[in-house]
């Protein structure tokens, strides 16, 4: 089962954004340099528009990453995959969850094509407490309090682009089943 847990407002990168990495990254590499001007305007809000699919951050995997380290909830995502059973609940306090990941844009001209330009995104979650539950060797979200994100794109040292969301969804309580189907009315033409 996946949880539906997201962020309320996603990762935005602008043509701006874009343009601001590269005239960065042309003051160290003279290969951007000599074609700064053909990646601006139209071709920076394009890469923007390609960044941002790339930017599209499932953050239960985030999480999921973060807390499949803490001791209690690897042991019983190991026993949920081995015993069959009520899934074991484990109680988070607050914490929080950093991830570093790089996003690569490539840029091609007829000629040649310039150097790649390497992106850091930092991705840093406030929970302030979970209940999560190990069913099937897989992690669960019972209850998420209030958690925020920080995500920070840069470029080497300089920040290209800061966000700040908090995170929704509604997961699922593994011990209660969905509502059952309301009995629905056919009907049915039978002909004599």
């Amino acid at each position: 089962m996946r949880n539906d847990v997201r962020l309320r407002a996603p990762i935005e990168v602008t043509g701006d954004d874009v343009e601001t990495a590269l005239f960065v990254q042309s003051l160290d590499e003279p290969a951007v340099a000599r074609v700064l001007d053909r990646l601006r305007g139209a071709n920076a809000e394009r890469a923007a528009f390609e960044l941002n699919h790339a930017l599209e951050v499932d953050i239960f995997d985030v999480l999921a990453q973060g807390w499949a380290r803490v001791p209690a909830v690897s042991a019983a995502v190991q026993l949920s995959a081995l015993v069959q059973g009520p899934p074991e609940l484990v109680n988070l306090d607050r914490h929080t969850i950093a991830s570093t990941s790089r996003v690569v844009l490539d840029s091609s001209m007829a000629q040649r094509a310039p150097p790649s330009l390497t992106l850091t995104l930092e991705i840093v979650a406030d929970v302030r407490g979970a209940t999560l539950a190990a069913r099937e060797g897989r992690i669960e979200v019972v209850a998420l309090g209030e958690a925020s994100v920080i995500a920070r794109l840069k470029y080497k040292s300089m920040l290209v682009k800061e966000h700040t969301t908090g995170v929704s969804g509604a997961p699922r309580d593994p011990f209660k089943r969905g509502p059952s189907a309301p009995d629905r009315r056919a009907s049915v033409d039978i002909q004599i």
